[in-house]
């Protein structure tokens, strides 16, 4: 595939840089438009370095991380574990590392690191979809007795970020976040209907009709194994 244009500029300028001042592990480019969609400013560089600290002058258009955090977000999340509380970096930060593409990596870690992500974890798998099914004894009657807005949709956010990372593992997929959640299901080609029922449930701000919704969208999910 043609890379979009700011990850050629990525890869030519800075990357280089970053290359001149120590031990880098691999760097990768990540974001939406590497899927084919999104805009060019959602293209972000993430500097993996294989030494105790990052180096005082590495670049500024990069994120910079050493190799043992890096490695660390790996086994959180290949272990199952890292997700099940928004905002989850690990789950994102790995997500983000799976679909993205690498610009530097001499020693073949990034490439390593490829090829255990690519794997699937099916712990992961199956804890969400633990967690949801344990979601759905719970949910529903916090929505239906709970009269304020506000607490409400904090209710939700979380409830629906659990039910999307179970969807997304269910089809062998990291949850990449919130944002552009529906153009990476589309992406995928998972089913339409389950984003659509998640519109559904932001339509109304009835309490028992939000409880409903829920349990609809959550079901959907379940029924998508």
């Amino acid at each position: 595939m043609s890379l979009p244009a700011p990850v050629l500029d990525l890869a030519a300028s800075v990357v280089p840089d970053a290359e001149d001042l120590g031990k880098l592990a691999f760097a990768y480019a990540h974001g939406a438009p590497l899927s084919g969609f999104g805009d060019p400013d959602e293209i972000g560089l993430v500097c993996v370095w294989d030494q105790p600290e990052i180096p005082a002058a590495a670049p500024t258009e990069a994120t910079h991380v050493t190799q043992s955090w890096f490695d660390g977000l790996v086994t959180t999340v290949t272990s199952g574990e890292g997700w099940s509380q928004p905002p989850t970096a690990a789950l994102t930060d790995i997500a983000a590392f799976a679909y993205g593409v690498l610009l530097s990596d001499d020693a073949g870690a990034g490439t390593a690191a490829r090829g255990t992500v690519s794997e699937f974890p099916t712990l992961l798998a199956t804890r969400s979809a633990k967690a949801l099914t344990e979601d759905l004894t719970t949910v529903p009657a916090a929505l239906s007795n709970d009269t304020d807005p506000w607490t409400r949709a904090e209710t939700l956010t979380t409830a629906l970020y659990r039910a999307y990372v179970a969807w997304f593992a269910a089809h062998g997929h990291y949850f990449p976040g919130p944002a552009r959640r529906h153009e990476y299901a589309t992406h995928f080609g998972m089913d339409e209907v389950i984003p659509k029922a998640e519109q559904n449930l932001w339509k109304t701000l009835d309490p028992t009709h939000q409880s409903d919704r829920y349990t609809e969208f959550a079901q959907l999910i379940l029924n998508d194994q």
